[in-house]
């Protein structure tokens, strides 16, 4: 059971997943037909060259041959309203985010947030946060009139904001922006990744 066991352990590394769920999912390849496993490694492998991570905002998204830049269609289009920059934790609330259509600035991915206690474990999700790029992205952004910290309303989340907003403070006294957080159309305990676009709306709309 050695294979199991190996396999089922690289499961335990996705966000959210215990050892059952990790062994359901190997028992779930053992009784699938080999073309499955075929194509989902296949798939695996071949994520890093179909995918790229835009240098501005971190985001990922599908690489192009064209692209000569890297940057990804939000930084790149002259649409958004470059003076507002909301930042994330993760891919998935800048998704939540865009499909609300209540935002039309740019972004910047965190990658996680700031533990309470301890360094989170080597394999979990969110890793090293982005706290140095922030700092250098907001720093040589001179357009900027506003940073949105939007995170979730969990304890995590508002412990990160407190951070951010903390290091991010001395930049927009200088540089002269302001730094609000999403209102509380966002109820505690709220992942913005799973929230509706309408309560995603209000708490934008309501942001302090």
């Amino acid at each position: 059971m050695e294979a199991v066991d190996r396999l089922a352990e690289l499961f335990r590394r996705f966000p959210g997943i215990g050892p059952r769920q990790a062994k359901r999912f190997v028992y779930f390849l053992l009784t699938e037909k080999a073309t499955y496993s075929e194509e989902l490694a296949k798939s695996i492998t071949s994520l890093k060259d179909s995918v790229r991570e835009c240098p501005d905002c971190h985001r990922f998204f599908a690489s192009r041959a064209d692209s000569k830049d890297g940057k990804c269609s939000v930084c790149k289009s002259s649409g958004r309203d470059h003076s507002l920059l909301l930042v994330v934790e993760k891919d998935a609330d800048l998704e939540a985010m865009e499909k609300s259509k209540s935002y039309n600035g740019l972004y910047f991915v965190l990658g996680g947030t700031s533990p309470l206690m301890e360094e989170k474990k080597e394999g979990e999700s969110g890793g090293r946060i982005r706290t140095k790029e922030l700092v250098g992205r907001v720093s040589m952004e001179k357009d900027l009139s506003e940073v949105i910290l939007a995170f979730s309303i969990t304890t995590e989340g508002e412990h990160t904001a407190e951070n951010i907003e903390s290091m991010l403070r001395p930049i927009s006294v200088k540089n002269k922006f302001k730094i609000t957080v999403l209102g509380r159309g966002l109820s505690t305990g709220s992942e913005l990744e799973y929230s509706d676009s309408d309560t995603l709306k209000s708490a934008l709309r309501n942001r302090v």
